[in-house]
């Protein structure tokens, strides 16, 4: 696994690790303190358009990822994993309110404007 993380913030990667809390090796967001690697960040920079969307789409597959762990009581001890996962599924919907989601989302809708000449302005999510 390909994982390199810059604290300046000068790429688009390392401004997406940053807000995914992703940017020390073998200690990451993912279930057993996994990482993305860099190949999953530059493609989901590319196919969301922005490192804004991209860091939307980061929150949303650590939501998913998280959602299949249980929560469990032993001893007096309770730990909850769904608390995880509906963590990250808030910050992954106010990332792609603020950045847009002009882009695939989790159910694979796509926003798009009609260009026919009747409704230029409005896109397909204010129709709903």
């Amino acid at each position: 696994m390909i994982f390199s993380y810059g604290n300046s913030l000068t790429t688009d990667a390392d401004k997406v690790r940053f807000y995914i809390n992703d940017t020390e090796y073998e200690a990451g967001p993912l279930p057993a303190d996994g990482n993305f690697t860099d190949d999953e960040i530059n493609g989901l920079i590319t196919v969301e358009g922005s490192w804004q969307r991209a860091v939307a789409a980061c929150f949303e597959r650590l939501a998913n990822a998280w959602a299949k762990h249980v929560n469990f009581s032993a001893d007096g001890v309770s730990v909850s994993q769904s608390s995880t996962a509906a963590h990250y599924r808030d910050q992954a919907a106010k990332w792609r309110r603020e950045a847009g989601s002009g882009s695939v989302s989790q159910s694979g809708a796509v926003a798009m404007t009609r260009v026919d000449g009747y409704s230029d302005d409005v896109t397909n999510e204010d129709t709903e």
